[in-house]
C-alpha cells in the first residue's frame, strides 16, 4: 500500500545547523537536458524557448557523457560520497537518450549512496523502463499532470493519454525491483473531487503519493502569479518567513553544459564554474561559495538579483533544513574556518 507522503521525504535527514559546513555537499543534481516535451502552465517552460534563452541562458542543451564523466572523476576527490544525486533539471531528463547509461556510471562509480531521477514519464517506454532498473536507478520520481487526458491537454498543452500513461507506471512497478516509484501532481491539476480519485489511482501502483500545493517558482509565470500565500510550503504545511536559503548549504547543480550553481533554482545564482575549467571540489571550497553562505546568514536575499525572485526557503525547505536560528552560531563556524 502506498504512503500519502511527499516526494522530498525527510527519511533519514540530519539537522543542517548543527551538521554545516560540510567537507561535501549532500546532494549533487544532474540537468541531463534543459529541452522539454510539455509547455506546464505554471512553468519557466511555458514561457516559450526565446523567453528561456535570454532570461535563463537556456538552449536546449542535452548534457554529454563526457560532462558527466567529469563530473564523476571530479566527485571522486570529496571525502565521501554523496547522500544522493538526482537527475532533474528545467528540462525533461528522458530528452536525453543516454539517461540510462548515465544512471549506469554513477551507480558504478559509488559517489552516491541513492540515485533517483524527477521526470514526466511522458517518455517512459518499457525498454526505457527495464534499462533504469537494471542501472541501479533507486528511486523513480514522477511529475503526474492530473489524472485525465483533458487535464494534460489543459496543463501541459499535451493531450497525452492518461490511460497509457498509467500502464507505463503500472509496468514500472511490477519489475522496479529495489527501486521505488513515487508519484505526484500539483493542486491546480485536479478538480476537488479527484483528490480522493488520485488517491485511489495510485495506491496499489506506488510507494509514495502526494499533491502539492502549486506556489510561483519561475518570475514571470502568469499563472503562478496569485500564488503568493508562501506562508505555507508546497507540502501544505505553515511556517514563519524563512531568511535565509538552505540550499546553498548542502547541494551543488550541474547544468547540461557543465556550469555549477550551489542550488537548483533556474536562476544560476552564484555561478562557481565550469566542470570542464574547474573543478567540483575546489568549487565547494572556494570563497566566491564561502561569500554567498554569508550573504544568505546576513539574511541579504532580497538584494540579492537571482536569490530575490526565487521562494525555494519558503516553498521546498524542510524544518529540519531550517538555519535561521542558528545563523549567528553557523556564521561563527565559517568565520573560524581557515582560509
Amino acid at each position: 500500500m502506498s504512503e500519502i507522503k511527499p516526494f522530498s521525504g525527510v527519511d533519514g535527514r540530519v539537522k543542517l545547523a548543527e551538521a554545516v559546513p560540510l567537507e561535501a555537499p549532500f546532494t549533487l543534481n544532474l540537468f541531463p537536458s534543459n529541452l522539454c516535451n510539455f509547455r506546464c502552465n505554471y512553468c519557466a517552460q511555458s514561457r516559450g524557448g526565446a523567453v528561456l534563452a535570454q532570461e535563463y541562458q537556456m538552449n536546449g542543451e542535452m548534457m554529454t557523457l563526457d560532462t558527466l564523466d567529469r563530473v564523476i572523476e571530479q566527485s571522486k576527490g570529496f571525502t565521501r560520497p554523496y547522500k544522493l544525486v538526482s537527475f532533474m533539471g528545467h528540462g525533461e531528463p528522458l530528452c536525453n537518450p543516454d539517461l540510462p547509461e548515465m544512471v549506469q556510471r554513477v551507480k558504478q562509480a559509488g559517489i552516491a549512496e541513492r540515485v533517483d531521477i524527477i521526470t514526466n514519464a511522458s517518455l517512459l517506454t518499457a525498454r526505457t523502463a527495464q534499462a533504469l532498473v537494471s542501472a541501479g536507478l533507486d528511486v523513480l520520481r514522477v511529475s503526474l499532470q492530473g489524472i485525465s487526458t483533458e487535464s494534460y491537454r489543459r496543463t501541459c498543452g499535451n493531450a497525452i493519454p492518461f490511460e497509457k500513461m498509467l500502464a507505463q507506471l503500472q509496468y514500472f512497478y511490477q519489475i522496479r525491483g529495489q527501486c521505488k516509484l513515487f508519484v505526484k501532481t500539483m493542486d491546480v491539476t485536479l478538480s476537488g473531487e479527484e483528490n480522493q480519485e488520485f488517491y485511489r489511482i495510485f495506491a496499489n501502483c506506488t510507494d509514495r503519493m502526494y499533491i502539492d500545493k502549486v506556489k510561483p517558482v519561475y518570475s514571470g509565470v502568469e499563472y503562478t502569479e496569485q500564488e503568493r500565500d508562501l506562508s505555507e510550503d508546497r507540502y501544505g504545511k505553515r511556517h514563519e518567513d524563512r531568511r535565509v536559503c538552505a540550499q546553498p548549504f548542502y547541494m551543488l547543480s550541474v547544468w547540461p553544459d557543465g556550469d555549477v550553481a550551489p542550488c537548483d533554482a533556474i536562476y544560476r545564482a552564484n555561478p562557481l564554474g565550469n566542470v570542464h575549467t574547474g573543478d567540483l571540489v575546489d568549487m565547494w571550497r572556494s570563497s566566491s561559495l564561502l561569500e554567498f553562505w554569508k550573504m544568505q546568514l546576513n539574511c541579504e536575499r532580497d538584494t540579492h538579483p537571482a536569490c530575490s525572485k526565487c521562494c525555494a526557503p519558503n516553498d521546498v525547505q524542510h524544518e529540519s533544513d531550517s538555519l535561521d536560528e542558528d545563523r549567528a552560531a553557523i556564521m561563527q563556524k565559517l568565520e573560524e574556518m581557515p582560509q
